[in-house]
């Protein structure tokens, strides 16, 4: 077993021994003190109480058990009380001397005889005390502070001099000087006292004052021959005291470098560990590289060689460096989940199968055929309904709060206009004047965004009225959170096209789901963000087409930077990559706090995690629009749940219409996805309106979900009961959809 270099106390009994100006010298000390000590220069003590009491208690308490005395105590001990009772013996052999030779008067001899036991007495019941009680071992420097004084007194009014003049005796010349017994004491004081510059000060102080007043007042030397001494006096205790000064000085110094170079081997392991539940490896690395700085910082405070204290702090540089290197990458994928009362076992199979990449893929037992859109699904043109109750006019009140008014409402549009994509892109590319900007024509931008909206499946969820919602959300963000002054022209109608085709196309079924069953899809994007790919590929396949190249007038250059942007901003959609993308955001814009949204590549990541917030933004609105999406997002789950039951294959976790509850996979879903998200992205946002309307709507909702789950209302059936509204939306998508593939029957027939 490897001992410490701290263990059982020995560096702190040992420290206090290089007191002497010369061994400091040798060793080095004086070049390398810490310049930054936490410490009172005038008082000369610890600006923290704590570290004070445990200065004191190391230097006179045994570090094993508080109530025996430190070695070095102990030999203070020693050398004190033997030098001390030699004192008072030559204090009292000298007296009865003077007083036989008639050169002392008995009362002088009297009082300095009892004062002299008494004394005596009280310094052995002192050590009796510090040696028999913990309590008064700990107090042992106030003890002999209050002891030093008495005895100082006793020197100076026990003086001959003095005496004579209290009493009025005849003074004799022959006697033994008390300054010369405050010079022997001072020095004895030092011992005991550990050489404590604030208490040497004072006895020296109030024996000066004590000295000097009763001189002048008792004494019959004359004048001078008092300044004489007093000054004489006055030289030697202040060298006493600056010599104190220096060496608890330099103490300190010494215990504060033992005492952090202990800290390094007893903090516990979980400081080392993450305190979030979930991280990315990128995070673990971050916070790994961080507790390496911490440490070796900690190490160079107390090593006393600067060659080495150099080359650890380039090891430093050469972390951060590391770390940085970490934070911008993309290539740390591993996440770890652990479970605690906040995830169980539904909750970390559900996250497992939803927002991380799978790291096998496993095919169903039992596969019929694949699921996929046939070709007349793909390319069948879509029945383009009519403003039925509103004009585009008298929906420009409404229109106007989109990206302001937070819990603005789609699908009041789409009742009122059988629209959502194509009336809010129309009215937004007018708001900003985007067809003069761009060249854009009307009938250009008006044909690429019906085709967008016409291409989005009539799915419980992932339908146009989503996708409009979702860019409603974004818009918000950048108004809110004050990203537009940074951002350009271009940049906002590459996020207008990322955010109304994020979910193009999309077949209500999970990419898992996609590539457990070999899909066409799944085939064709390798099993790699299978429906983002697909969604990023079919917004550009509709600019291909005969009057929709919206980016018609772009210049190479700008076609090509919002073709990046708008490709990171779907793919980043991708909620298998939810932790990895996570932590990589968490990690730069909260921990390394160097994202510069005028770099490209730093707005890239802005808005793909704007898109990203914006995609699940429903977990955040106000509740009777969070519970109508929710609904719709069920359906969508059962709908896929239903698929599986019907093929034999394990039904997915919270897909099964008979046993889920809703409102425990709900609650798990804001607590362990949506809260640390908005928490990193608001945090980085830093808006005071964010922060109300979006983390506090978020835990509002929580709390909602969290109740109902308490009372396990949570079937598909019990949820329709109590929620009337989202049930009838998922109907009325149900008849959308009805309406769609009567539309398409009568043109299949009028072709044939």
């Amino acid at each position: 077993m490897t001992n410490h270099p701290n263990e059982n106390g020995d560096i702190y009994q040992s420290v206090f021994k290089f007191h002497n100006s010369g061994i400091y010298g040798i060793l080095n000390h004086e070049s390398l003190e810490c310049t930054n000590l936490p410490i009172n220069s005038n008082l000369l003590h610890f600006t923290n109480k704590l570290l004070e009491e445990k200065y004191i208690q190391t230097l006179y308490c045994d570090r094993s058990d508080r109530n025996k005395v430190s070695n070095e105590f102990k030999s203070n001990l020693l050398i004190f009380y033997v030098f001390f009772t030699l004192y008072i013996l030559i204090l009292v052999t000298c007296s009865l001397l003077l007083y036989n030779e008639d050169n002392l008067e008995s009362v002088h001899l009297f009082l300095q005889l009892s004062s002299l036991l008494a004394i005596l007495l009280i310094a052995y019941g002192i050590l009796f005390l510090i040696l028999t009680c913990g309590w008064f071992l700990r107090k042992s420097r106030i003890l002999y502070t209050l002891f030093g004084l008495i005895f100082m007194i006793f020197l100076v009014v026990g003086d001959e001099r003095i005496l004579s003049g209290i009493y009025d005796n005849k003074f004799h010349k022959s006697y033994i000087p008390g300054s010369l017994g405050i010079v022997c004491w001072i020095i004895m004081m030092r011992t005991i006292l550990f050489d404590s510059f604030q208490i040497i000060a004072f006895l020296s102080t109030s024996c000066l004052a004590l000295f000097l007043g009763l001189s002048l007042g008792y004494s019959p030397l004359s004048t001078y021959a008092i300044a004489g001494e007093f000054l004489i006096l006055l030289i030697f205790l202040t060298i006493q005291t600056i010599e104190s000064h220096q060496i608890d000085y330099r103490t300190r110094q010494i215990f504060w470098r033992a005492d952090k170079e202990h800290e390094l081997y007893e903090l516990p392991p979980q400081e080392f560990q993450s305190k979030a539940t979930i991280n990315s490896e990128i995070e673990v690395l971050v916070e790994s590289c961080d507790s390496i700085k911490k440490e070796i910082k900690n190490a160079c405070k107390v090593i006393i060689y600067n060659d080495l204290k150099t080359r650890l702090k380039g090891t430093c540089t050469e972390i951060e460096k590391v770390k940085r290197r970490i934070a911008h990458g993309k290539y740390l994928k591993e996440i770890k989940i652990e479970k605690d009362h906040f995830i169980d076992d539904d909750d970390k199979t559900f996250m497992i199968e939803n927002f991380m990449e799978p790291q096998e893929t496993t095919h169903a037992k039992s596969i019929t055929r694949p699921i996929t859109m046939t070709d007349s699904d793909k390319d069948q043109p879509k029945t383009n309904f009519p403003f039925s109750n509103y004009g585009e006019s008298e929906l420009e009140g409404v229109l106007s709060t989109v990206g302001r008014n937070y819990n603005f409402d789609i699908w009041f549009v789409y009742t009122s206009t059988g629209h959502s994509i194509f009336i809010v892109a129309k009215y937004l590319l007018k708001k900003w004047n985007m067809q003069t900007k761009f060249n854009i024509s009307e009938d250009v931008s008006d044909a690429y965004f019906k085709c967008i909206e016409n291409n989005y499946n009539h799915n419980p969820y992932h339908n146009a009225c989503h996708a409009a919602d979702v860019l409603h959300t974004l818009l918000f963000f950048c108004e809110y959170g004050s990203l537009y002054p940074s951002l350009g022209s271009l940049d906002i109608l590459s996020s207008i096209i990322a955010a109304l085709g994020h979910d193009v196309g999309h077949q209500a079924l999970t990419n898992r789901f996609l590539v457990n069953n070999r899909d066409e899809l799944a085939l064709q994007y390798n099993d790699s963000s299978v429906l983002e790919n697909m969604h990023c590929s079919k917004t550009y396949l509709i600019m291909q087409r005969p009057g929709c190249n919206i980016f018609e007038g772009l210049c190479n250059d700008d076609w090509i930077k919002a073709r990046k942007l708008i490709v990171e901003m779907i793919l980043d959609t991708d909620m298998s990559k939810h932790f990895e993308i996570l932590g990589r955001w968490r990690t730069r814009a909260l921990h390394l706090s160097d994202l510069n949204i005028e770099k490209q590549e730093d707005k890239i990541l802005i808005l793909a995690m704007a898109l990203k917030c914006s995609d699940i933004g429903h977990s955040a609105k106000v509740t009777d629009l969070h519970e109508k999406w929710t609904a719709l997002v069920c359906e969508e789950f059962f709908n896929q749940g239903d698929i599986e039951k019907a093929r034999n294959q394990p039904v997915s976790m919270y897909c099964d219409r008979e046993t889920t509850d809703i409102a425990k996979s709900q609650a798990g879903f804001l607590k362990n996805i949506c809260i640390p998200l908005f928490e990193a992205w608001c945090g980085y946002l830093n808006s005071e309106t964010l922060n109300q309307l979006v983390m506090d709507q978020l835990r509002k909702n929580l709390a909602i979900w969290v109740g109902k789950s308490r009372t396990r209302r949570s079937t598909l059936n019990g949820f329709h009961k109590t929620d009337t509204k989202s049930n009838e939306l998922v109907r009325m998508i149900s008849h959308s959809s009805d309406r769609l593939t009567t539309a398409r029957n009568r043109e299949r027939d009028e072709l044939i």
